[in-house]
């Protein structure tokens, strides 16, 4: 699997703890006045949805949106990437011209874009899984606010990976041997404002660590896919970030 990183550091102090909010919509305003080709510029209905980067990124519903944010939340620098997958990845540079629109109040911003081939090597069997910004997973219906299973983890990583890669659903067996030797968890609340909706929404989630023992080749595979492509819901706002750390 292979993802474009763009990554943005911005000379100037961070605006807010979480910043998934802001720039992804200051970058869809500037996305959609780089695109849009319909002199309504209204999306509903329009003759080139199909086609379009912003319908792709901002409006198609119930689908696996091919980019996600990425920063770290308790930080001082406002610095943060954009990932691109599968189809995204062609339209790199018109990202890239958008993203600049979108930050063009700012003087200096040092730009990195790198290619990115997942290689996985597993070298322990014991590991950490560190969820850095809010883990958002539904269980019952309802998004989990204070405790997960670690299979319900895998098993959004599994259904997200085959949707970036545009593969058909398969069920997955995984070994559930593994042990979970300590468990931190804690409920992050987040909040953002939508325009588009007029109202507050809550983007809270699970964030900590899990210590787990006995990971075998195949559940290790898929956590370190996570580690990429994010897990769980509102990925595209930089949630569901982990991190997998082999503690031999």
């Amino acid at each position: 699997m292979t993802c474009t990183k763009q990554t943005y550091n911005i000379k100037a102090k961070k605006p807010y703890l979480f910043i998934g909010s802001k720039v992804r919509g200051a970058f869809g305003y500037a996305l959609k006045e780089e695109v849009c080709i319909n002199p309504s510029f209204e999306c509903k209905g329009c003759f080139a949805a199909k086609e379009c980067l912003f319908y792709k990124f901002y409006e198609e519903q119930n689908t696996t949106h091919e980019y996600r944010l990425d920063f770290k939340l308790h930080s001082d620098k406002y610095k943060f990437s954009i990932l691109l997958f599968g189809d995204a990845k062609k339209h790199k540079e018109v990202v890239h011209k958008a993203m600049l629109d979108s930050l063009k109040e700012y003087s200096y911003i040092d730009f990195k874009e790198k290619e990115k081939k997942l290689k996985i090597k597993q070298k322990s069997k014991i590991i950490k899984i560190a969820f850095l910004t809010p883990l958002r997973i539904k269980k019952q219906n309802r998004f989990a606010t204070k405790d997960i299973e670690l299979l319900d983890i895998l098993l959004s990583i599994h259904k997200r990976y085959l949707d970036l890669q545009k593969l058909p659903y398969e069920r997955v067996k995984l070994n559930t041997n593994y042990k979970i030797i300590s468990k931190n968890l804690r409920y992050q609340e987040l909040t953002r404002r939508s325009n588009k909706q007029n109202t507050k929404m809550h983007l809270g989630g699970l964030m900590g660590e899990l210590i787990v023992n006995n990971v075998n080749e195949e559940i290790y595979k898929l956590l370190k896919i996570g580690e990429v492509i994010g897990v769980g819901k509102s990925t595209v706002f930089g949630l569901g970030k982990i991190k997998v750390e082999d503690l031999g």
